[in-house]
């Protein structure tokens, strides 16, 4: 890869690199989805195949110890990467899951936990196909310190300029941000993508009859009667695990959720939430179930157990709880 610095501005990308970033991103979504059950099951894999390509796409040699330390030891701990810019102390640590991993505060308390004991700047965590970029120093909550999100499962395009906030000659200089779309970048892309979008309608002001899910706590005997997802559709509801399902559903037609994602296990549950055969995780079927579009969900807890699966797997997939909400009958 070319590589190239401003003295003083933002670093030019070159022409030529944006279009190898944006092929290789290409070439990463097609493996995920080929190779997603292997990959869930290994961290090794996962940086194998998914983390160490792009950090070599984005101008780090993974075999330089210059630029790349894998299993970087200190007085903290260890990290699974320590990527140097033109400091003897790295410039930002990463901490890699396998993929379908549920990036959560555990992970990122990890991560920034570490670099702020060793005055690094930058944290990473990533399980190869989600990647999520934190300024540990900035003075405000851990939730708003990020710079940036990655999914290689989004819009190309998209992806590509998200992913120049790790280019090592931005890093080098300390000027770490996304990539603003070039001239350059916009001939090479696919027409599809080039072409502006379409501004989407916003979805009408929600009434007071509406819960947003981020902090309902739902009370005993209580039963949900619909759920308005992020772009302002409704689903029926009736009990907390058809709110599930509903939400399982919607996020499987959107795109959000597909079958490589699957098992999903959330938080510190012992069995699956969701499976793609009907299997709690240990050989033996779900007891109680509903089969969402051909996939298993378990459906055996209470309602507050319902609400924080509906809340773990909409933060799976990136979206934000408070985007969906629950009437009551």
């Amino acid at each position: 890869m070319t590589e190239g610095a401003a003295s003083d501005g933002p670093t030019i990308m070159p022409g030529m690199v944006l279009e190898e970033l944006h092929q290789l991103i290409v070439k990463l979504q097609a493996r995920i989805i080929e190779h997603g059950p292997a990959l869930q099951q290994s961290e090794a894999l996962t940086r194998y195949a998914l983390i160490d390509p792009l950090l070599r796409e984005l101008g780090w040699d993974t075999g330089d110890p210059n630029q790349v330390i894998p299993e970087y030891r200190s007085a903290a701990g260890s990290a699974d990467y320590a990527l140097f810019g033109q400091s003897i102390k790295p410039q930002v640590i990463i901490e890699a899951k396998k993929l379908g991993t549920q990036l959560d505060f555990k992970v990122r308390q990890q991560v920034t936990g570490y670099c702020q004991e060793e005055g690094l700047p930058y944290a990473v965590i990533t399980d190869g196909r989600r990647w999520e970029l934190y300024d540990v120093f900035k003075p405000v909550a851990m939730k708003d310190s990020i710079v940036v999100e990655i999914d290689l499962e989004g819009p190309t395009a998209k992806t590509s300029l998200d992913a120049l906030a790790l280019w090592r000659p931005s890093v080098a200089e300390g000027n770490i941000q996304v990539g603003a779309t070039p001239l350059a970048m916009m001939s090479v892309l696919p027409e599809d993508e080039t072409s502006a979008a379409p501004e989407k309608e916003h979805p009408a002001p929600l009434g007071p009859e509406w819960n947003l899910l981020g902090g309902f706590k739902p009370k005993t005997g209580t039963k949900p009667a619909a759920v308005r997802f992020s772009d302002g559709s409704v689903g029926n509801a009736g009990s907390w695990s058809n709110l599930n399902a509903e939400i399982v559903r919607w996020l499987k037609s959107e795109g959000h959720l597909s079958a490589h994602h699957l098992p999903l296990k959330l938080g510190k549950a012992n069995s699956y939430f969701l499976n793609i055969e009907n299997d709690k995780g240990n050989g033996q079927p779900f007891q109680f179930f509903r089969e969402v579009d051909g996939w298993f969900m378990h459906a055996n807890y209470n309602a507050a157990v319902h609400m924080n699966n509906a809340r773990g797997v909409i933060q799976f997939v990136g979206l934000n709880p408070n985007d969906f909400a629950v009437k009551l009958q």
